[in-house]
């Protein structure tokens, strides 16, 4: 992140500085913030409480306002003003709902900063508020859209209050940040059979399914630590009565330090009912390598990640089941899962991570972005552009496309995106284009001009060059560069001379190793290279139950795909002749081709079709709209690619279905695939025919795991979110910052 030339003043606004695990999170993010020269770091508060002396040992300012009494609200208000106009911040980050309706009506009482709404929570219990809080709660939800950022710090939380209304575009995720080096392993010698369980005493938490549990196993103990209403706290230990567990359970108050408590349990359970986000418990828990138990609510099973410790909500039955079959593993198998559970913390959820990602939205401001693209079209480059637009709505983008029309015009603009058309010929420039391309451009006023694929690129440098150099230039190229003579003469042209443009450019990114590697072969810079791979939406693109009953009549009359345009690149002629081949073992066998150019009306595919004999096999669906359904629908997905691929989205997509692969190895399409599935050579039907028939030959339980495996390969490794979090990045990082 670029040096400020002033720190950035910012004030935390919470209700108070006691237990909690928003309060906890405040204290690290402030504490951490305060250390780094970019940031001047006030916690405004209303009443104090445990952390505040935390705080202040940190060396960052304190104030409180002190809130009186429930009905002090306009003196409180009044004095709230005063003390935020003496800090004068550039930033108020409200922390739960009440500081964020406080932090907006600040906003015009104190110069217009910039406000952040900070969501701590997946779900409300604003019924349980009275009055005054279910108004403040209906306020939050009409308001919302005046907040310039809302964070929250789980994808259940952000869904939700999306649901209420608060809007999508400006609604980040950043999880809760784990200091590893303060919640850190204490090995056991021997295996115990203590299970703890720590939070507030609250309904939320849901104790009683703990307590019902532990009925369940009675060779397990427990420990319970928090505090909460004496009613409350009462009914619990009559209910752990009723259930004969007086003797096994130890109930402790709430704790200011739980680092060294962590590793004196054998597992930690969390059992919350509904309202929890991040749970700071189970990923300090986490770090400090113990195994953990947890309900199905929030992010909860996200952050736990492996099924079988985890629950729904309210079964006990089930988290019964969960303790026994705990307490049956050995203190090796304890000890590998909680060394696993550190991992993922490590990788994933440190306090850096989540410092570095607040700091970078705090400084931000939303961007001028403008996207020129050869076209908007059927394809994977702009489906990806499609994808990235939609998803980064906290900045401001504009699309010319120097081409006429394509399918992806209508859903751009359905996601807030301003989208030009220049209605150029493919590759040809026309004098009206070149003026409208101007036009547009000064129009956008972008701070940063995005080329996408080369055309787009070329574009890029003659925006910054009209605009006398104003904006910051970024080329993305799509694809792989095995040999010039293989592009048109054009698009030749145009990849050489964006060679010799390339100081032009800031940074050059690349969807695929292999691409990089080539580019940089003929000149492009490799100072400039980064490398971002398309992601998936785990979501659109997932598996399809297809349970096949082995001794079925219809266990050979399996379905491959092949889907993409129709060109040469994609080499359907090799698809064509390795089908015929896989035809002879198994005539059953039925095809399914999908793309531009890909249907009844192509006569040269047709009549390769007929001439080798598989128009019974063969479907031409031409182009579609459904491919996730379809894709999913695949025994098999095959990719034939001869050449030009950079990084293969059909083989991408159909991995994230949970299919197997068989595809030519071109472009990075050995490092999507992993190995998933079975790479053979390009241009060689009859690698292709015995890869397809190896594994259609597969038990399906056994392709069935392949197909899982490349799933995980693309949960882990290409999912859109994370793309998505690179390519913010990327534009942060080339903003100006005033």
């Amino acid at each position: 992140m670029p040096k400020r030339d002033a720190p950035c003043r910012i004030a935390f606004l919470i209700r108070d500085l006691g237990h909690g695990g928003a309060q906890r999170q405040l204290v690290t993010l402030a504490s951490a913030l305060a250390k780094d020269a970019d940031f001047q770091v006030t916690v405004v508060h209303f009443y104090t409480g445990v952390f505040e002396a935390e705080l202040q040992a940190a060396q960052v300012q304190t104030l409180c306002v002190g809130k009186r009494h429930r009905w002090d609200l306009l003196g409180f208000f009044v004095r709230l003003v005063s003390a935020m106009r003496r800090i004068q911040p550039q930033v108020i980050h409200g922390y739960l709902h009440e500081s964020n309706l406080m932090a907006l009506l600040l906003k015009p009482l104190c110069g217009f900063p910039k406000v952040i709404w900070g969501i701590r929570d997946s779900q409300t219990d604003a019924d349980t508020w009275g009055l005054l809080g279910k108004l403040s709660f209906r306020l939050n939800c009409l308001l919302s859209g005046w907040a310039d950022l809302i964070i929250a710090n789980s994808q259940a939380g952000r869904s939700y209050y999306k649901k209420k209304g608060y809007p999508g575009e400006r609604f980040e995720v950043v999880p809760n940040g784990i200091d590893a080096e303060r919640f850190h392993p204490t090995p056991r010698t021997e295996p115990g059979c203590t299970f703890a369980m720590i939070g507030r005493l609250h309904t939320m938490k849901d104790h009683p399914t703990f307590l019902r549990a532990l009925a369940r196993v009675p060779e397990a103990k427990a420990v319970i630590i928090g505090n909460g209403e004496a009613i409350y706290a009462a009914e619990l230990r009559a209910l752990a009565g009723s259930l004969g567990l007086t003797e096994r359970i130890e109930w402790r108050p709430a704790c200011d330090d739980l680092a060294p408590i962590y590793p004196q349990f054998d597992a930690l359970v969390s059992t919350s009912a509904y309202g929890e986000g991040f749970s700071n418990v189970i990923g300090e828990a986490m770090a400090c390598g113990l195994p953990c138990l947890a309900s199905d609510v929030g992010d909860s099973a996200w952050l736990v990640e492996e099924a079988r410790w985890t629950f729904k909500a309210g079964d006990d039955e089930s988290l019964g089941a969960m303790m026994r079959a705990f307490l049956a593993l050995s203190q090796e198998q304890r000890q590998a899962l909680g060394q696993k559970n550190r991992q993922r913390i490590e990788q994933h959820f440190t306090l850096e991570k989540m410092v570095e990602r607040s700091a970078a939205l705090c400084l931000a401001r939303p961007q001028s972005v403008l996207w020129l693209t050869t076209g908007l079209g059927t394809g994977g480059a702009e489906m990806m552009l499609t994808q990235l637009l939609s998803g980064l709505k906290q900045h401001r983008h504009t699309v010319i496309s120097l081409t006429a029309g394509g399918k992806y015009i209508e859903p751009l603009r359905a996601a807030g995106v301003t989208v030009h058309t220049l209605d150029m010929p493919a590759g040809k420039p026309t004098p009206r284009g070149l003026w409208r391309l101007c036009r547009f451009a000064w129009q956008a006023r972008p701070d940063v001009i995005m080329g996408w694929m080369y055309h787009g690129c070329l574009a890029a440098v003659l925006v910054k060059l009209f605009r006398f150099g104003q904006g910051r230039v970024i080329w993305n190229i799509r694809q792989s560069l095995y040999d010039l003579a293989l592009e048109k003469r054009g698009s030749a042209w145009v990849i050489q001379s964006l060679a010799k443009l390339s100081w032009l450019t800031e940074t050059i990114t690349y969807n695929s190793q292999l691409s990089a590697r080539q580019h940089e072969a003929i000149g492009y810079p490799r100072n400039k290279t980064r490398l971002i791979p398309n992601g998936f939406d785990l979501a659109t693109w997932s598996p399809k139950n297809r349970d096949l009953d082995p001794d079925s009549p219809t266990r050979n009359a399996f379905t491959l795909g092949r889907f993409g345009r129709f060109t040469a690149m994609k080499d359907y002629p090799t698809f064509l002749q390795a089908a015929a081949l896989v035809t002879q073992e198994l005539p059953e066998t039925r095809f399914l081709l999908v793309g531009t150019g890909v249907d009844e009306s192509n006569p040269e595919l047709t009549a390769l079709i007929a001439h080798l004999g598989l128009c019974s096999n063969m479907q031409l669906l031409g182009e579609r709209h459904d491919l996730p359904s379809l894709t999913a629908s695949l025994d098999l997905a095959v990719s034939s690619s001869a050449f030009g691929e950079g990084f293969p989205n059909v083989v991408g997509e159909a991995m994230a279905c949970a299919v197997p692969v068989v595809a030519t190895d071109i472009g990075d399409t050995a490092w999507v695939l992993g190995d998933t599935g079975r790479l053979v050579p390009a241009k060689d039907p009859q690698a292709l025919a015995s890869a397809c028939l190896e594994l259609l030959r597969l038990a399906p339980e056994v392709r069935r795991q392949m197909g899982e495996r490349g799933r995980q390969r693309i949960v882990e490794h290409f999912s859109l979110r994370s793309v998505l979090e690179q390519f913010d990045q990327l534009l942060i990082t080339h903003t100006r910052h005033p």
